[in-house]
């Protein structure tokens, strides 16, 4: 069972990730139960990848907070034909009716991560600030994660906007896209980890992993949530998640 010494430090994959090639394959005690209940006994956070690929049901999101802890957070990754399709334009009817969705979690809801591709600049900033606008007026409830993959979202005046909606900016480590992390008003800190080259693939040292264990001592020394995903889910993400957890909590 992970270790829950620090309630303020949440780790887990994108998606669920298990070691086992099948249920068959599980412990006895989790093989006639769901596989998020046996994800939910090593990890007490999970990034949840599907939902940018299709909105999940009501009834789905439901079920799927029964399954887990009371002390687990499900993160939700926005859908993309609000970020992605059609992001030039504010999409307010299915951006709320993505947050009715998600609010089936209910207090097991971590963070929603909010993801612009590549191809969307900081031009699309006012279709930002409508976004954050609609998610704060309903409900001010949500910790948002904005992650950018073009660089010129990484600027004063981007970080203040985040700072008025209490946004935090994700700390990540795809290649043409780094962010640098500056000082924010987040009350959280958003790692997401996708892999040594950005490819999904491959693993981090234990090094590597120390370094950023240090650093989240500190932050949950400042009071702040930290999350933690590993997105290189081709390769040693399960792994590497276990060994961050343990070096962070010493279980």
């Amino acid at each position: 069972m992970p270790s829950m010494k620090h309630p303020l430090f949440f780790c887990g994959t994108s998606n669920m990730v298990f070691a086992e090639p099948n249920k068959a394959a599980f412990p006895l005690a989790f093989q006639d139960k769901p596989r998020l209940t046996y994800y939910a006994s090593r990890f007490n956070s999970l990034e949840v990848n599907s939902s940018f690929y299709k909105v999940p049901k009501p009834a789905t999101v439901a079920r799927w907070a029964t399954e887990v802890p009371e002390h687990f957070r499900f993160t939700f990754k926005l859908w993309k034909g609000i970020t992605h399709v059609r992001g030039s334009v504010h999409q307010q009817h299915d951006l709320l009716h993505f947050l009715r969705v998600i609010d089936e979690a209910g207090q097991k809801t971590g963070c929603l991560l909010i993801q612009f591709p590549a191809s969307v600049g900081a031009d699309h900033a006012p279709v930002l600030e409508q976004m954050l606008g609609t998610i704060v007026q309903a409900g001010n409830k949500y910790r948002i994660a904005l992650e950018m993959r073009h660089t010129s979202w990484y600027t004063k005046r981007i970080y203040a906007l985040a700072d008025t909606y209490r946004a935090g900016i994700v700390l990540h480590d795809m290649p043409r896209s780094l962010f640098q992390e500056t000082a924010t008003a987040a009350p959280f800190v958003y790692l997401r980890f996708h892999g040594p080259a950005g490819d999904y693939k491959g693993g981090y040292t234990d090094a590597q992993l120390q370094q950023y264990a240090t650093r989240i001592h500190t932050w949950m020394g400042e009071g702040k949530e930290v999350y933690v995903y590993f997105n290189n889910t081709i390769g040693d993400a399960l792994q590497n998640a276990i060994t961050l957890r343990s070096m962070v909590t010493g279980g």
